[in-house]
């Protein structure tokens, strides 16, 4: 036994930068994944929202469900944080009230967003991520698709066809299939001001996300 730790002591006196060296990398700091080293992702994804499209209430206008895409373009400059960019469209029909000006009691609708913001990321690990984005931009609401000629969206309590303040604030979660690719889930806080009010919007969306660049 004490010709062991004899040797051993003998040993650790003629490598000393051997025995450095097992300290430092016993200690050194973890490494970021690869999943977050690329400067630029990418998403598209289909899109679900939840909207009101006029100013009636109660049996008179009813929110109705749209269905459609986002596509999104964001450049990290830290890890933490970056710069997004997205588009969006939805598609859908409205359930207008009885009236005297020959609108169908369901007509067709579309709203396309362009919407720019910061987007954060709180969580980072190697096979998952948690981050928020807040994003401001316009909105562009099509509600006359369906209409006779000469009738604005207006007379039957449907918001009149306008460029308008849009936004989309909320969370969203990547799954990291491979250091490139991902699967997103988003769920935003999506609000309009058409007409003289905000309408309270909320979207979801899922689809993937594909990374390139170098930081």
């Amino acid at each position: 036994m004490l010709r062991i730790v004899a040797l051993a002591a003998f040993g650790a006196l003629l490598f000393p930068q051997a025995r450095l060296q097992a300290q430092v990398t016993a200690t050194a700091p973890e490494a970021e994944a690869p999943a977050y080293a690329q400067r630029l992702d990418i998403y598209g994804g289909a899109e679900f929202s939840h909207f009101n499209p006029g100013t009636g209430h109660g049996d008179q206008i009813k929110a109705n469900n749209l269905l459609g895409w986002n596509g999104s373009l964001t450049g990290w400059f830290r890890p933490l944080w970056g710069i997004e960019a997205s588009a969006r469209g939805l598609y859908g029909n409205m359930k207008v009230p009885p009236n005297t000006y020959g609108v169908p009691a369901t007509a067709p609708m579309s709203e396309h967003l362009v919407l720019f913001g910061p987007n954060f990321r709180f969580i980072r690990k190697p096979h998952y991520t948690v981050g928020f984005h807040g994003l401001i931009g316009a909105a562009y609401g099509q509600f006359d698709s369906g209409f006779p000629p000469g009738v604005m969206p207006q007379q039957v309590d449907i918001y009149n066809t306008k460029l308008a303040f849009g936004m989309a604030v909320g969370p969203w979660v990547d799954y990291n299939v491979t250091p490139r690719w991902s699967v997103r889930l988003i769920t935003d806080w999506q609000p309009t001001h058409y007409g003289f009010s905000i309408q309270n919007e909320f979207a979801g969306s899922v689809g993937l996300v594909y990374k390139f660049g170098s930081r």
